[in-house]
């Protein structure tokens, strides 16, 4: 298989390529009463294995955030084409009735490009992460964001050019 920009070789001979498409669905878990960590039993008894069977999915992977600010849990999705990216949600899932209500975000992109790094644990796979671990460990805290020192450390972007305006008649 070989890269090329978005597009992944899908058969060495046919020369077939598909891009890629992300999905971020994340909820707000202020008004749940699911947190982080008891979200984790449904990762490991039912959801990484319903879908790793999900036609179009390329792959997925769930995240989540605690802090002074409150938890988050979401996913990140890669799908192998359009009509699953956009379509209607994978009939596999089942936190939006454990969550009680819909995703308080979802936001729809075109991947421009993908790789994997080297990692000492090898590819990214089923029975990684923290729903994994022994001792149902805190979920980890949101870290300060890192702000460079000094007001040079961001060049802000040159204003967007203005349309040209039509004449009023």
């Amino acid at each position: 298989m070989t890269e090329k920009g978005t597009e992944k070789t899908t058969g060495e001979t046919t020369g077939e390529t598909c891009p890629l498409y992300c999905t971020v669905i994340l909820w707000d878990l202020s008004r749940s009463q699911q947190t982080v960590a008891s979200l984790r039993s449904y990762l490991r008894d039912y959801a990484v294995e319903a879908y790793a069977k999900t036609p179009g999915l390329r792959q997925k992977v769930w995240i989540s955030s605690t802090g002074p600010e409150g938890e988050q849990w979401g996913a990140v999705y890669l799908w192998d084409t359009e009509e699953a990216a956009y379509g209607r949600p994978p009939g596999v899932s089942k936190v939006v009735e454990l969550i009680g209500y819909r995703p308080t975000e979802r936001r729809y992109f075109s991947v421009e490009a993908a790789t994997e790094g080297p990692s000492p644990v090898g590819p990214l796979v089923a029975g990684l992460g923290l729903a994994y671990r022994e001792g149902a460990p805190e979920p980890l805290t949101r870290p300060r964001e890192f702000l460079p020192p000094g007001k040079d450390a961001f060049i802000p972007a040159a204003p967007a050019p203005h349309p040209p305006q039509r004449p009023v008649s």
